[in-house]
């Protein structure tokens, strides 16, 4: 029923590019589900000016909410007052080029069905990335957890798969040294997991701790997959050397 409500909505539009097709589009009542497919259609035109306008219009309708977002997440964050201004408007860039980007992609269709839904999808991703690269993530998130990271000790045993469907033994599949990882209380592993470099810590807490797939990851840092399926090498490795000697040094 929704679907077909916005492509009847779509379907009674001006022509496109016409004085009152931009008149609608300007005066917000449109849903958001069909501006961005009037942006794609810019796009597809190689209207580039259009496609400016169009985002511009998505920008102005959607300003308010994000900025009351972005200052209700930050909130709590331990932000000088005359910086939290600054901060929460950087979360809202940082907001608006991941969003900007999904709409532009023809392919994402689910952005001409339920814009929202899509929206508070990204501002989750986006708030997360942020707090990793700011180093707030440790101190919003992690330190009052107690989980065990289960999906670490039991991916570690498994292999790797690297680009080109190439793949790589992790080295930890032999029966002591799983064995030893079982034997890991959750406090050793997660703090071992918080020392390791940002840029790993930030993909293993996402991979194994909130259950992003790689694709999801990639997007989140703003990396590739590629990269992403490196820097889990890396720091599994790191942290199999970290447990072992936990082991031995206990």
């Amino acid at each position: 029923m929704r679907r077909a409500l916005l492509a009847q909505a779509y379907a009674a539009l001006p022509r496109y590019a016409s004085p009152a097709f931009w008149q609608m589009l300007e005066a917000g009542e449109t849903p958001l589900e069909v501006v961005v497919r009037c942006l794609r259609h810019a796009v597809s035109c190689e209207d580039d000016q259009g496609r400016e306008r169009i985002l511009e219009i998505v920008f102005g309708r959607t300003c308010a909410i994000n900025q009351r977002w972005s200052r209700s997440v930050l909130k709590n964050l331990p932000i000088l007052g005359g910086e939290r201004a600054s901060v929460v408007n950087d979360l809202c860039a940082d907001l608006y080029e991941i969003l900007f980007r999904a709409i532009l992609d023809h392919t994402r269709l689910f952005w001409e069905e339920n814009f929202l839904h899509c929206l508070y999808f990204e501002r989750k991703h986006v708030h997360q990335a942020f707090l990793f690269r700011e180093g707030y993530w440790k101190n919003t998130q992690v330190k009052e957890s107690t989980r065990v990271l289960r999906a670490v000790l039991t991916s570690f045993d498994q292999s790797l798969s690297l680009a080109h469907d190439d793949y790589c033994a992790l080295d930890v599949a032999d029966e002591g040294a799983q064995r030893m990882l079982e034997t890991i209380v959750d406090d050793e592993v997660l703090n071992l997991v918080l020392a390791l470099p940002e840029r790993l810590k930030a993909v293993i807490l996402l991979k194994f701790w909130d259950g992003h797939t790689e694709k999801e990851t990639a997007q989140i840092l703003g990396v590739s997959d590629r990269t992403v399926r490196q820097r889990i090498l890396v720091a599994t490795e790191l942290l199999r050397k970290s447990l072992a000697e936990e082991k031995v040094g206990g």
